[in-house]
């Protein structure tokens, strides 16, 4: 029995061995690069990386990723100059751009689009209007510089908040980040059971300490509010803390995800608004405008968002 088991173990080693071989020859694992806090208080990649990402299995999404001097996963420097017209493009994974080769990333295609425009594309995973915005408020001096702000804005998760707050995301289990066998199995979702676990235990830990079962009766005397009326209390709040050039700033979106008295509230304040729902709806009669594997914009989706943000800085930029 002992013989047994010490045959099992050392067969299962070996296995181990084998796959985390196979997975690094092969690079099947999503090679992402590290993260720091930078003086601003965001979290940015370091800058000076390079490197492959990887999504789906198989190695559906394979993209080449450049970290620049700034932080951001982009084709060029961020170097505003009133000498120069610059277009900045704030938001998430989508402009972070880690499905595509970052030599040919949205900026890049909007660039090609324009005469002797500069686009810098600040992007970073789960990034929120929070985000975004104190970015903008923490990086004045530079952003007064830029000529045009595209923010990026997904109604159903990037409204949560009324104000900016540091979050610290770090990897999970990041030790057994070392091998890329178990970078593989987080990215397939193999290990998604583990991940919910972990979770849990998170959240309950959080519940513990913020005052468990106290929260129950506090919650119970505030009074309630729909979600629509609080993303809009919580996009007020955030403009009134860091500001909001109209002059200069549109909001990308989808108006088929997003809700009809908040789009009004949009127009009523001559809010710019870049909408792609219908751009989006045409192209994806024909083809996809995502990813197999999840909903990331794909080759035509990224052209039709380039597209539409080419067109509309083709209406505000000055006539030459």
């Amino acid at each position: 029995m002992i013989r047994l088991f010490k045959n099992i173990v050392v067969y299962g080693i070996l296995i181990l061995l084998v796959l985390e071989g196979l997975v690094r020859i092969f690079h099947l694992h999503n090679d992402l690069p590290e993260r720091y806090v930078a003086k601003d208080g965001m979290l940015k990649w370091i800058p000076g990386q390079n490197g492959y990402t990887v999504y789906g299995n198989r190695r559906q999404n394979f993209a080449e990723y450049h970290i620049n001097n700034s932080g951001y996963n982009s084709y060029r420097e961020f170097k505003p100059m009133d000498s120069k017209t610059e277009v900045a493009i704030i938001g998430d994974s989508y402009i972070e751009g880690f499905h595509q080769n970052y030599y040919n990333s949205i900026g890049k295609q909007v660039e090609s689009k324009l005469n002797d425009v500069e686009v810098y594309e600040y992007g970073h995973s789960s990034n929120d209007l929070a985000d975004q915005l104190y970015l903008i408020y923490a990086n004045q001096e530079k952003f007064d510089k830029v000529d045009y702000v595209i923010l990026y804005m997904k109604y159903e998760n990037d409204l949560q908040r009324p104000e900016y707050e540091f979050i610290p995301r770090e990897p999970l289990f990041p030790l057994l980040r070392h091998s890329k066998l178990v970078v593989y199995l987080l990215n397939i979702g193999i290990l998604d059971p583990v991940k919910n676990l972990h979770q849990k235990v998170n959240s309950l830990k959080s519940g513990m300490l913020a005052g468990g079962g106290n929260q129950d009766e506090t919650s119970k005397n505030k009074p309630k509010i729909d979600r629509d009326s609080l993303y809009l209390e919580n996009f007020k709040s955030l403009v009134s803390k860091y500001g909001f050039d109209k002059s200069k700033t549109a909001i990308l979106l989808d108006s088929r995800a997003t809700n009809s008295d908040f789009l009004a509230y949009l127009k009523q304040e001559n809010i710019n608004v870049i909408d792609f729902a219908v751009p989006f709806k045409e192209a994806g009669g024909h083809r996809r405008t995502t990813l197999i594997y999840d909903h990331h914009w794909n080759h035509t989706g990224r052209k039709v968002i380039a597209t539409e943000i080419s067109t509309y800085l083709q209406k505000v930029l000055p006539k030459q």
